[in-house]
């Protein structure tokens, strides 16, 4: 099946695994063979068959989960960096299926910076929310939400892995109508091995902070999103 030219065996193994992805033999989520069965389908190395495992994840085709194996990726969810949504919005708007789990929600006294980023006293209780994000069942992020007490008081009354805090402030006639944004790409082990995948995956990190209409600091929102998952794009005017 491999053919002795000037292509390394582990090119032509991505490629003969690529075509199928491609074609659909693979679909979304499809577990690829394990390395040992690569080895043994196509005679090489465990190295190569890595080697060529490696190179389908590099490309964003492919995402591994620790102790499980490798599966195929769905395609890059395009985002616009120009509108302030949440993360349910987001999925909803591109016909995804979101979901959430509550890993932790506390309130608390507001270390310095959050008092500083939210323009609170010491004293000033926050509500912290700490969620990882899914979509179609799949791991691709974690969220730190920092929210004030005084400005939502009845947080905690609110079930968050099914209702969309954007979505309550807006029931509630508190809706968010600004925000300012930061982004980085950084490697962020850690949240890799919290998700499952592998640790040299880059994120998107964000920190967001979000205002009401009075111009009142209402979250600050960090997130860590999968590099293999997401594209962005900012409209430039000139």
């Amino acid at each position: 099946m491999l053919k002795n030219n000037h292509v390394p065996f582990y090119l032509q193994i991505a490629q003969n695994i690529r075509d199928k992805i491609i074609s659909g033999e693979y679909p979304v989520n499809f577990k690829l063979p394990s390395e040992d069965e690569i080895v043994k389908i196509f005679g090489v190395s465990r190295m190569t068959a890595r080697h060529a495992v490696t190179q389908l994840v590099n490309e964003g085709l492919v995402y591994r989960m620790h102790g499980k194996g490798a599966f195929v990726a769905r395609s890059k969810v395009e985002r616009n960096l120009n509108k302030l949504n949440g993360f349910y919005e987001d999925m909803k708007e591109l016909g995804m299926n979101p979901s959430s789990k509550i890993l932790q929600f506390t309130k608390r006294l507001p270390d310095q910076r959050e008092q500083h980023l939210l323009q609170i006293h010491k004293n000033q209780e926050v509500y912290y929310v700490y969620r990882s994000r899914y979509v179609d069942d799949n791991p691709i992020g974690l969220q730190s939400l920092v929210v004030p007490v005084r400005l939502v008081p009845d947080l905690d009354q609110v079930d968050l892995e099914v209702t969309s805090f954007y979505s309550y402030l807006d029931q509630i006639g508190s809706p968010l109508v600004k925000a300012d944004q930061r982004m980085e790409a950084i490697l962020a082990p850690n949240v890799a091995k919290k998700l499952g995948v592998s640790e040299k995956l880059p994120f998107f990190f964000f920190e967001r902070i979000s205002y009401n209409e009075e111009d009142n600091p209402v979250e600050l929102l960090n997130s860590y999103f999968r590099g293999d998952f997401y594209s962005y794009n900012i409209t430039l005017y000139r």
